[in-house]
């Protein structure tokens, strides 16, 4: 997910700003579907659920240069940072910008904290200037990185960027716009990827984007279960988001209402929510590698053993 400042509008803030660190370097911190296709309106009491809309951020930190970068030459790189308004409530915002040896900090702020409410806006949206002097020839990479606190309830949102420059005798190859490494976020003390539709459950903080998945997580054994007791038609399906570890193990899944196909029964759910405990998974991949990953499933539920 790449980051365009040029066409993005900057939000508005309410702000009262802390500087942490003028003219220092500062460290980054660091749906295969297999079963049928069907969902029946049923009349009988409904356990509902939250589709999910949540894996999309609202947030982010990108870093561009104002002019062309030159070996020996003062050069204007902006740090925008964006979404801090969009919580409702007050949050501590930290961006720091970390600049390698080769590069000097001629003026400005590496690392910086904001206070932002949503419900007063006062300013245009944050920007850090920080001018940089390429001194060594070489190849680096200056990285960005924001974490936003919104308390214990909605947890801290993190991402960074990655901004590669290649400083030569004759001239300065730059990236134009950086290349974003991760979204993620941490509350409850579990760590969670923003995954597009939902926050997938993560070990620990990855440099991987949603987009860079190649492969969903596959059912490799599936169960269907069995509810006589159920009071609506049977048999039918049952819908879920199952979130799968890089282990192939089932770490959490969701019923999913399907509110325009009605609604579910809460016994047929909750016997579909402990069949689908016994699934096994092929974990979903990045570059060859299993990662953590979401994939939506239908479990079938029946009335009796065949």
């Amino acid at each position: 997910m790449n980051y365009d400042p040029a066409h993005r509008m900057a939000p508005t803030y309410s702000r009262r700003t802390v500087i942490l660190g003028r003219g220092k370097r500062a460290a980054t911190v660091t749906a295969s579907l297999s079963a049928a296709l069907i969902v029946l309106s049923l009349g009988a009491p409904s356990a509902r659920a939250n589709p999910g809309a949540e894996g999309e951020p609202a947030f982010g930190i990108s870093g561009y240069f104002k002019s062309p970068p030159r070996l020996n030459a003062p050069s204007l790189l902006l740090v925008r940072v964006w979404g801090e308004d969009a919580y409702d409530r007050l949050v501590t915002s930290v961006a720091r910008v970390s600049v390698p040896e080769g590069i000097e900090v001629v003026s400005g702020d590496t690392v910086s904290v904001d206070h932002v409410s949503r419900r007063s806006r006062r300013h245009a949206g944050r920007v850090l200037q920080i001018m940089i002097r390429p001194v060594t020839p070489g190849t680096y990479v200056i990285r960005g990185s924001l974490e936003i606190d919104a308390g214990a309830e909605r947890g801290a949102d993190e991402t960074d960027f990655l901004l590669p420059i290649d400083v030569r005798p004759d001239t300065v190859i730059y990236a134009r716009a950086p290349h974003a490494t991760r979204f993620e976020n941490v509350r409850g003390g579990q760590r969670y990827r923003y995954g597009g539709r939902y926050l997938v459950p993560i070990d620990s903080t990855e440099a991987l984007l949603e987009d860079e998945i190649t492969e969903k997580p596959k059912p490799l054994t599936q169960e269907a279960a069995v509810c006589p007791g159920c009071a609506v038609p049977l048999p039918t399906v049952v819908p879920f988001v199952a979130m799968v570890g890089s282990d192939g193990r089932l770490r959490e899944s969701r019923f999913l209402d399907m509110e325009e196909q009605g609604t579910i029964a809460s016994d047929a759910v909750a016997a579909a929510s402990g069949a689908l405990a016994r699934w096994t998974f092929e974990p979903a991949r990045a570059g060859g590698r299993p990662v953590a990953d979401y994939v939506v499933v239908r479990v079938p539920v029946r009335g009796r053993e065949p």
